[in-house]
């Protein structure tokens, strides 16, 4: 295996297949962070994603999730666009009720710009209470922020003036430009549940959590849920991501939306287990940003041989009533060896498996 070696990307079929650098690629270590882009783009994967992070610690209910120093995302997402010239460039997720929407318009229009419309805006509500205290919001507002929110930033990354009265911001007649380069401007992705919840649903879905999932059938372009828990060190059951997936297309169908225009997105955290000793080397590897011990890490995480880890990407999902348009995969180690493995041995299969 060798990094020069690359995918056909005009030839390949099935879904597209993503990558985003783990917690290791920090303020500390920028230039590998941006080298690890291009890297991505010359191997051939289809785009390189990054997380929104405010404070220097993720915490639910008074304790740390985990620890992650994050340069500001769209800062780092601009660097990587300059850094690339075919990938997709994104953020899952960037935290919408923190900026006023025009300010995220502006942003991400601009960085459109930039990209030349390679651009991808993974949107959230946001779960650390702290950050929201941090800036004055009131938590409990979320979600009435964000479903304000979204409409008004896609009219304006369309260049029109803009007039509204809302229950949370007026304009009147705001246009931006440059607006972004694509009429629509970058596909909306939306996620569901969060790292501090149990994703234990036997029960049922709260109803806050069903109110989340109908609210990306209402707005979403992709859909990129969470199943994993690093609090609860479980997963989500492909029944439960099943049952969630229905009620996100029931929800697009009230709305007069086609369920089947929103795309399924996979999203995980890996580690592609090869050679003698690869099982301490990826504990190591966990063992920086997860506390648990190796079961319950790989009762999180999706760690095996790359056929295992194939087989749980595949099971993860396998009660979706509809085919997975990208993987967005974690390395939760940073070596290269790391990437070819997934390069060679684990997308082919993904791609494959439609």
């Amino acid at each position: 295996m060798n990094e020069t070696a690359t995918i056909d990307t005009k030839t390949q079929a099935g879904p597209l297949i993503h990558i985003r650098p783990s917690f290791e690629f920090s303020v500390e270590n920028m230039d590998a962070t941006l080298a690890y882009a291009e890297r991505i783009e010359r191997m051939g994967f289809d785009g390189v994603f990054v997380g929104d992070r405010m404070l220097s610690d993720a915490e639910a209910q008074g304790r740390v999730v985990y620890s992650a120093t994050m340069v500001e995302v769209t800062t780092i997402m601009a660097a990587m666009a300059a850094r690339t010239s075919r990938i997709k460039v994104g953020v899952l997720v960037y935290i919408v009720p923190y900026r006023h929407p025009l300010q995220t318009a502006k942003v991400f229009a601009s960085l459109d710009v930039l990209a030349k419309g390679r651009i991808v805006m993974g949107a959230g509500v946001g779960w650390n209470p702290k950050e929201f205290e941090a800036l004055g919001l009131n938590m409990a507002e979320r979600g009435s922020r964000f479903e304000e929110a979204i409409p008004l930033i896609r009219q304006l990354w369309s260049g029109d003036r803009v007039t509204l009265n809302g229950r949370w911001w007026t304009l009147e007649g705001v246009q931006i430009a440059p607006a972004s380069p694509r009429r629509g401007g970058p596909p909306i992705w939306m996620a569901s549940f969060a790292p501090s919840h149990s994703l234990d649903f036997n029960a049922g879905f709260a109803k806050p959590i069903r109110g989340a999932l109908e609210r990306v059938g209402r707005l979403a372009d992709g859909w990129a849920p969470l199943t994993y828990s690093a609090s609860a060190k479980r997963r989500i059951s492909a029944a439960q991501l099943g049952q969630a997936w229905d009620i996100v297309q029931g929800s697009a169908s009230a709305a007069g939306r086609d369920p089947d225009g929103i795309d399924v997105v996979h999203s995980d955290w890996i580690y592609v287990l090869d050679g003698a000793g690869a099982e301490e080397r990826a504990f190591k590897a966990v063992s920086t940003f997860f506390t648990g011990d190796w079961a319950e890490a790989k009762n999180t995480y999706v760690i095996g041989t790359p056929d295992q880890v194939v087989e749980q990407l595949l099971t993860q999902t396998s009660k979706i009533d509809h085919k997975v348009n990208s993987y967005l995969l974690t390395p939760i180690s940073g070596e290269l060896d790391q990437l070819e493995l997934i390069r060679d041995r684990v997308a082919p299969q993904l791609r494959a498996s439609i």
